[in-house]
């Protein structure tokens, strides 16, 4: 009986006292960005570090702020908020209004900024900012007046000493068989070797399109007087047959490395592709060909609304991360609930060869889990790098989730190790909070070694910021005097 009291006490401090990782995004630490009421401010999101500074500051997009560009309604805008002051200032794209010029003899009005949703998507890599207005129209050089939504992004050079406008889907042809529906800038990304990457899902009657060109050859090719520009070495996806049209490829986009040829390859999103299934592409960069799919499993699950890359079992290879938010799986009582998945592919050492999918589900109806993906680097400084997921209408009053897996040898872990909540119900608003919809991580802000996530709620016009808190290790052992116990001696 004294053996079994004293082996039963020793197994217990030994459960307590073994050793622990302990971390989290403080949420008692989290810093708030407010932007004007109505303004979308925190529907994109990313980090920027001034040149010459050692802090970065946060990028956040609002597509339905207004600005003083003359005579245009709610045409959006890109705000830099800096810490730790949290301070929150419109950066200039774009200061003019609507365009005149002469068509047939006649002065005419070509652009409409109108609405144009500007920092509906945004990206930034070293001293480059690219912001893309996917709903700006322009009326096209026909003598019939069109307008057609072909999208533009601006690009800022060098701590926003030079701007250039990129529109590549404005040219001298149009209507939808061609680039005149595009939405070019629907989503985006940069390269490391400077180039940028567009998403124009509505190309070609919605087959979609990806568009990519030299950074420096859109500054150098840039004129402000040319409506329509030429970049040298352009590169786009060609259209199809015609049974890939309302496809939507380039609804979602970023970059990684899949060939070993040191060379980033193009991942996007086909959420309408394959009869709904959906499906993601590998692109090659250089030859704008399909290299690699991943096909979805549901109809209608819109797999490939949002992608990410990261190495999260610390093997040096880029592993993908595809969200498919109206996933239905079927619940006890037999109905389908609408729950959404997030599917990983862990790649393999030889090129473009992937291991059979791990999912993660969702567990509330119509909160659409997966709706964005964000790779955290190494929240909890364990080797392996970690995944934020966001649940936009997610939690008790549907305000917003951002759930956070661990990464591992074997990818990330099943169960989330922390869940973000909004700290807005919804109701507030005629929208919900959308807290989750925009995601951006893998950046240390506060310069204390752990990095850090943005967070989006886009429905009441804020973002904030969580701080990582450094990893705490605790380890313990039990040292037992004298090392044999004598059953038959009492105490």
């Amino acid at each position: 009986m004294i053996l079994r009291s004293y082996a039963e006490l020793l197994s217990a401090l030994l459960v307590v006292l073994a050793p622990s990782n302990a971390f989290n995004l403080a949420s008692t630490a989290s810093y708030e960005l407010d932007g004007p009421p109505g303004s979308y401010f925190g529907y994109s999101l990313d980090f920027y570090r001034l040149p010459g500074h050692t802090r970065w500051s946060m990028l956040v997009g609002a597509p339905r702020a207004n600005t003083t560009q003359r005579l245009i309604v709610e045409g959006g805008a890109v705000y830099l908020c800096t810490w730790p002051t949290m301070d929150c200032k419109p950066l200039v794209f774009d200061s003019t209004g609507d365009r005149v010029m002469n068509i047939s003899n006649v002065r005419r009005r070509v652009d409409y900024k109108s609405q144009q949703w500007f920092g509906a998507s945004l990206r930034s890599y070293k001293s480059v900012v690219v912001a893309c207005a996917p709903l700006y129209h322009w009326r096209t050089l026909k003598a019939v007046e069109e307008k057609d939504p072909v999208g533009t992004c601006y690009l800022a050079y060098n701590n926003f000493s030079r701007i250039a406008e990129y529109s590549p889907c404005r040219n001298r042809g149009g209507d939808p068989q061609g680039q005149g529906f595009c939405q070019g800038g629907f989503s985006v990304d940069l390269t490391q070797n400077g180039w940028v990457v567009l998403g124009g899902p509505g190309s070609f009657y919605w087959q979609g399109q990806l568009l990519s060109a030299d950074l420096d050859a859109v500054l150098r090719s840039y004129n402000s007087n040319d409506i329509v520009t030429a970049v040298p070495d352009r590169r786009e996806t060609q259209p199809a047959q015609a049974v890939y049209d309302d496809s939507y490829l380039g609804y979602s986009v970023t970059v990684g490395e899949f060939t070993k040829d040191l060379q980033q390859e193009f991942v996007t999103g086909v959420p309408r592709g394959l009869k709904t299934l959906g499906y993601v592409g590998i692109i090659d960069s250089k030859t704008m060909m399909s290299i690699y799919n991943f096909t979805g499993e549901q109809m209608a699950s819109y797999f490939g609304f949002t992608v990410a890359v990261a190495d999260v079992n610390d093997d040096g290879l880029d592993d993908v991360f595809v969200g498919a938010p109206l996933y239905m799986e079927r619940g006890a009582d037999g109905k389908l609930r609408e729950v959404g998945r997030v599917y990983q592919y862990l790649q393999d050492p030889i090129p473009l060869n992937f291991r059979t999918p791990q999912t993660l589900t969702g567990s509330q109806t119509y909160a659409r889990f997966g709706s964005a993906l964000a790779p955290l680097g190494d929240l909890d400084d364990d080797g392996y790098n970690d995944l934020a997921v966001g649940v936009p209408f997610g939690g008790e009053n549907h305000g917003g989730l951002v759930y956070i897996y661990n990464g591992g040898r074997e990818g990330l872990q099943p169960t989330a190790s922390q869940v973000l909540k909004s700290h807005w119900p919804s109701g507030l608003n005629a929208l919900p909070p959308s807290f989750g919809y925009a995601l951006r991580g893998g950046t240390d802000v506060d310069g204390n070694g752990y990095p850090d996530l943005l967070v989006g709620a886009f429905g009441v016009s804020k973002a904030v910021l969580y701080r990582a808190r450094p990893v705490v290790r605790v380890e313990a052992s039990v040292h037992v005097v004298p090392q044999i116990i004598n059953p038959e001696v009492g105490g």
